[in-house]
């Protein structure tokens, strides 16, 4: 009786180890070094990587446009948010435009006034920003 359960016991340890590893690619365990806005389908909407912002995102006035937030490592490859973080997204002119947070990485952009504005993302872990955008266009058209 006690040998079966130390085999069974010695089959689960590989389990446990692989499942504390898979944090550490699924969020948390990679720094955030850039990050992708895409729309409602999954398309890429603004990059914004090491060599700066690309793209801008636009909503036509009195309209919500849902959009995804994609982490992403040095190396390009997404990563998720850790247990303790969150993201931030600021918008600069709230006369314009606003971002109504829908949990996780996901979110409303919503056109208040025609006109121009920016937003940044924070990722934000133990009230502590662990990354912060540089200010990303949006238009209201």
């Amino acid at each position: 009786m006690i040998g079966m359960t130390m085999r069974r016991l010695a089959l689960l340890v590989p389990v446990l180890f692989a499942a504390s590893a898979c944090s550490d690619i699924t969020g948390g365990g990679e720094a955030v070094a850039g990050l992708v806005i895409e729309d409602a389908g999954g398309t890429p909407l603004v990059t914004v990587g090491a060599t700066g912002v690309t793209g801008t995102l636009s909503v036509n006035q009195g309209a919500e446009r849902d959009l995804e937030v994609v982490l992403l490592s040095a190396g390009g490859v997404p990563v998720g948010l850790g247990l303790s973080q969150s993201i931030r997204v600021t918008v600069v002119n709230s006369q314009v435009a606003s971002w109504e947070d829908a949990g996780g990485t996901s979110g409303t952009l919503v056109g208040r006034s025609r006109g121009n504005t920016t937003l940044r993302v924070d990722v934000i872990s133990a009230g502590a920003v662990d990354y912060g955008s540089p200010s990303i266009p949006v238009r209201v058209n």
